[in-house]
């Protein structure tokens, strides 16, 4: 009978001191968190730190108004166990500021609970013919003025029907209509604004915007006695085109308070209107 000899395999001592490591690293954070958590659940909240992102330069919310919202709901964590406290019900409540955009609230092992708040981005103040006042944020939500703080954003006013009560504006694209009529005039001012917004020399210049009776918008601006008559805000990057181009090879020539009207609804041309007593009309085409 032939008796079959078996090898002795080697044993591979690195990978195996390898694997225990990881063991121990594994068994060690388990054991820290296990006692993390049960010192914290004897830990108080000795602090509260809010911090409020103010990188566009907006102050619509103060920490004195956050602290006071906190107390006025009954919410204020200091003094209470961290276990105790509910995260997600802070957030939430800070959340319903209309200025917030996001909060975020998380607890340290030393007992401070922090606040870290953005704030909402508006980028264009609309005037209804209401008279009633609210921004239009980034996000394109309705956001309702402070009476501690103005933000220094365009302004929109006129025959402008949208209330505040909207919420937020309709999903359109202005850029698929022929007509003003085929869309909310509250729509095209966001749209107009947006690309204003993204222009740093059409955003210093274009200081107000008008809805007339025949719901065109109009522009005015800061340097120059002229208004411009855009029509609807379809085609913002030709019609803007067109108005840089008269800027250079027109009102740098005859001067910038010459025209009173300067209007870009015509397709290729730029329509003026002479600033005297005697209107007459000049044609700036465009190839």
């Amino acid at each position: 009978m032939r008796i079959k000899k078996f090898k002795q395999q080697k044993i591979n001592w690195k990978r195996l001191g390898f694997v225990f490591g990881w063991i121990i690293c594994l068994s060690t954070l388990i054991a820290t968190l296990g006692f993390v958590g049960k010192e914290k659940s004897n830990i108080k909240c000795k602090s509260l730190a809010v911090h409020i992102s103010d990188e566009n330069g907006n102050e619509f919310i103060t920490k004195t108004d956050v602290l006071d919202l906190l107390s006025s709901k009954g919410k204020q964590p200091i003094g209470k166990r961290l276990n105790d406290i509910n995260i997600g019900m802070l957030e939430k409540l800070i959340n319903s500021n209309p200025f917030v955009a996001n909060a975020e609230v998380f607890s340290t092992i030393d007992g401070e609970v922090n606040i870290d708040i953005s704030q909402r981005v508006p980028i264009i103040m609309i005037i209804n013919n209401n008279d009633e006042h609210f921004y239009i944020d980034d996000q394109g939500e309705f956001m309702p003025v402070s009476q501690n703080y103005t933000a220094h954003v365009i302004v929109a006013n006129g025959n402008i029907f949208n209330g505040y009560a909207e919420k937020r504006i309709p999903k359109c694209n202005s850029e698929t209509v022929d007509s003003i009529s085929q869309i909310q005039i509250i729509s095209q001012l966001y749209d107009l604004a947006c690309f204003i917004n993204k222009d740093p020399f059409w955003n210093a210049q274009i200081e107000q915007i008008y809805v007339n009776e025949q719901s065109e918008i109009e522009l005015i601006t800061r340097i120059g006695n002229h208004r411009i008559i855009l029509g609807n805000a379809s085609q913002l990057d030709e019609k803007f085109k067109r108005l840089m181009i008269f800027y250079k090879q027109g009102l740098n020539i005859t001067g910038w308070n010459n025209y009173s009207v300067i209007n870009l609804k015509y397709k290729n041309q730029v329509v003026c209107t002479k600033n005297i007593t005697n209107i007459s009309k000049n044609e700036f085409k465009q190839n």
